[in-house]
């Protein structure tokens, strides 16, 4: 073989070899393997799988909406109403809403509605965005607005520090907003819970294949970013359980959420023992335990709750309890957030070591209050009020059980809505969730979605605080809104009184106590066409408007004003 012939073979090898190496490049952009990157506690990056690196970029795809979000709810603005009037589709996009309808700020996010969030529609200035994200030490490239396309190519590391900047107060009413996103898929749901929330996101690969996942937050503010082959949606489907596998190994799932997210929960007043008085409770010494909080006692020692009907229990202190009434006649109450009374249902009517019969009543109990508890008195903020009572949800007096906690923080925020809810320990009815039944069927396999459908076939699953719990009454409204500037010359002269900024939305309520949601301003109320009616909805309405004064939490005070006005 000559020089010349060696030559070109060895040109030929090495041609052969390059269009090798650009095709396996070339299919690896194409199919890029699914990857999961989130940002540890400790502030480094861990990823999954462990033994694939993860892309060192990936394109925005809709996950820039997510940051106009948080600009609009840190802000407080008053963006103008998006009414959809034809169907309105972007590239990843989902339906926005129906001819005719409005969409808003919180739907729109979990709808992934774009037109709802151009920056042009909003009427944002570059200057003004830049400035809210600098002052944050925001990314460079989510500076200026027009990075805000779903083709910016983006560090993935760079994208969870964008996240991480998200303003505390934006963060928490993103990951509400989200929750429904959780519900869509059944596989997800079950592997996942409601823990994870995010904005899902879709774009195109090198070769024009969909590549989608998600990005949000963990329930402890841990930023993360998932990607796979597909869209947004298909990608978690597919992957739901890897993404399972990773976060489980290290507890990320059922981790509580942080002190703030925390405080910010609905608070449950319970009252303990409603149907069994005590006659005393004594400290470790024997002593009579002081009226006020029941405080944890040096040494580990607990308190004995006597009974009057002749048994006593033996629980640990705890600064949420308090000792009321008298000496002689003491009673227990205790101010609880929303997911550690869940747990504690959990463990006093079920067992937490049953995984998935211990989410399903989860659930149940969520709902179950929601549907049945009213306001209490007294509540900053508007705490419910429930009895530890066998004819409603009995509540262990003791901290729950870390399996009982898990079973509350992964499906954190899930209710069921559209039927009554209710359980009992056997003999399956209809509507009725049998706990001995749904452990039977927890460990042949069946899923919390399945085991929830089993048992309230006519229930859906939906967020505590979704936008679908409201069901408007726009009339209600519209009467509220005519009369309330009469109103004003009456109520100016009442200590505490504050007009509000933004007219109260009216829902319907099907089921439970009328009340006022003070947190997102919202009436909920039977009816309103009787003077009955009229009256009850004027009494929330006076909630709303004297909710930082005592005043607001004087029932009788309230009513009282509320017949004068309903009269004026």
């Amino acid at each position: 073989m000559d020089g010349k012939t060696t030559s070109l073979l060895r040109s030929v090898r090495v041609g052969l070899a390059t269009l090798t190496l650009l095709a396996c490049a070339g299919a690896a952009q194409a199919a890029p393997a699914p990857a999961l990157v989130w940002r540890a506690g400790d502030g480094s990056l861990a990823h999954a799988p462990a033994n694939v690196d993860p892309p060192a970029s990936a394109p925005l795809g809709s996950v820039w909406k997510l940051f106009v979000y948080s600009y609009l709810q840190t802000t407080n603005a008053q963006e103008p109403v998006y009414r959809c009037e034809r169907a309105q589709r972007e590239p990843g996009d989902e339906y926005c809403c129906e001819p005719g309808e409005s969409i808003g700020r919180d739907a729109a996010l979990q709808r992934s509605c774009g037109a709802y969030f151009e920056p042009k529609r909003l009427g944002l200035k570059d200057a003004d965005w830049q400035r809210f994200w600098a002052a944050r030490n925001a990314p460079a490239w989510l500076r200026p607005l027009a990075s805000l396309q779903p083709a910016t190519q983006v560090p993935i590391a760079s994208l969870l520090e964008a996240l991480q900047r998200v303003p505390y107060g934006a963060r928490l009413a993103a990951r509400q907003a989200l929750l429904p996103n959780t519900l869509r898929d059944i596989g997800v749901l079950d592997a996942l819970g409601s823990s994870p929330r995010f904005k899902t996101w879709s774009w195109f690969d090198a070769k024009g294949e969909r590549w989608g996942g998600g990005a949000g937050w963990l329930a402890d503010g841990s930023p993360f970013w998932f990607g796979a082959p597909g869209t947004g949606r298909i990608a978690l489907q597919r992957n739901a359980e890897m993404i399972a596998a990773a976060w489980n190994a290290r507890g990320l799932l059922h981790a509580p959420p942080d002190a703030a997210a925390l405080q910010a929960q609905p608070c449950v007043d319970v009252n303990f023992f409603s149907r069994y008085p005590l006659t005393q409770v004594l400290r470790d010494d024997n002593q009579p335990a002081p009226l006020g909080p029941l405080a944890p006692l040096s040494r580990g020692g607990q308190y004995a709750l006597h009974f009057a009907n002749g048994p006593k229990l033996i629980v640990p202190g705890q600064p949420e309890f308090q000792l009321t009434g008298s000496l002689k006649a003491p009673r227990l109450q205790a101010r609880l957030p929303l997911e550690d009374y869940v747990a504690r249902v959990v463990d006093r009517e079920g067992d937490g070591r049953e995984v998935a019969a211990a989410r399903a009543l989860a659930i149940a109990a969520r709902s179950w209050l929601r549907q049945n508890s009213g306001p209490a008195a007294g509540a900053d903020g508007g705490c419910l009020q429930v009895d530890d009572d066998s004819r409603a949800q009995r509540v262990s007096p003791r901290p729950p059980t870390q399996a009982a906690r898990a079973a509350a923080a992964f499906t954190a925020g899930l209710v069921l809505t559209g039927a009554p809810v209710r359980y009992q320990l056997d003999g399956p009815q209809p509507q009725v969730m049998a706990w001995r039944q749904t452990v039977a069927a927890s460990r042949a396999g069946v899923g919390v979605e399945g085991l929830l459908r089993d048992a309230f076939p006519a229930a859906t699953l939906a967020g505590w605080s979704d936008e679908s719990d409201c069901e408007p009454m726009p009339r209600a409204a519209a009467w509220l809104a005519e009369r309330e500037p009469r109103w004003r010359k009456v109520l100016r002269a009442e200590a505490g009184y504050e007009p509000l900024d933004n007219a109260p939305q009216v829902c319907a309520l099907s089921q439970g106590v009328p009340h006022a949601d003070l947190r997102r301003g919202r009436l909920f109320v039977r009816e309103w066409s009787s003077r009955d009616g009229r009256v009850s909805l004027i009494h929330e309405y006076l909630h709303l408007t004297f909710r930082r004064h005592p005043n607001g939490r004087d029932e009788a005070y309230i009513e009282r004003l509320a017949q004068q006005l309903a009269d004026s």
